[in-house]
């Protein structure tokens, strides 16, 4: 059981070849472990060389995160910086998760139900269309990104729904600056100028930039 004060710990520095069954040994001679997650690329799936540590207590925390930061160096020559949650990189506030090739008959609480196992939601919402219908498709969101990516490990591809043409899909969903570089990166494909893989929101602009400067030039030369 873990207590009210427990403290996670984000560790980094962790070599890629090691998952939670090598881990947990090496942090389990502090205290007994709530949680341990590796993280991984939400993407590729490729290890990240960092993971989320929660143990049942708070002591355990402290006494892992002095005799470790720093201290320890593990196969691969590299040194445990186990920090709290708190100072861990931006990039792992990403915790809202995109659920495709759902059941339509699933309403809100039934997908709740299934990601549940995995950690506390805080919002759960199936789409739908304007008349009422389900798109077959719902958002996500946990309250931190390691319960985020375990409902991905654990049910990503696991299952095929009633009415669904293949698996369950789960992915973290894309951020508001995602979207808006590939809506950029469609548009600069249309006009067929750059690689929508290469263009950056930088370029986009110098580029139309450019062009706006060349159709006053040929208003100019008219």
């Amino acid at each position: 059981m873990k207590e009210p004060d427990a403290i996670k710990l984000f560790v980094g520095q962790i070599p890629r070849h090691l998952e939670e069954k090598d881990l947990k040994p090496i942090f389990e001679q502090f205290g007994k472990i709530y949680e341990l997650t590796v993280i991984k690329d939400k993407y590729t799936g490729m290890h990240k060389g960092c993971a989320f540590l929660t143990y049942c207590a708070r002591e355990s925390a402290l006494k892992a995160q002095s005799a470790l930061h720093e201290q320890k160096t593990l196969p691969g020559g590299r040194t445990f910086v186990p920090i709290p949650e708190s100072l861990a990189p931006s990039w792992l506030e990403d915790r809202k998760l995109f659920v495709g090739m759902l059941s339509k008959q699933q309403a809100d609480e039934d997908v709740r139900k299934m990601f549940e196992p995995f950690g506390t939601i805080d919002e759960c919402t199936v789409l739908r269309g304007p008349d009422g219908t389900s798109k077959g498709c719902a958002f996500v969101k946990f309250q931190s990104h390691a319960e985020a990516q375990a409902a991905i490990a654990a049910l990503h591809g696991s299952r095929t729904l009633p009415g669904a043409s293949s698996s369950l899909v789960v992915k973290f969903a894309d951020t508001e600056k995602e979207r808006g570089l590939r809506r950029m990166q469609q548009v600069a494909s249309q006009l067929g100028m750059f690689s929508p893989i290469a263009l950056q929101f930088g370029a986009y602009s110098a580029y139309t930039q450019a062009v706006g400067e060349q159709g006053d030039t040929e208003i100019m030369g008219t």
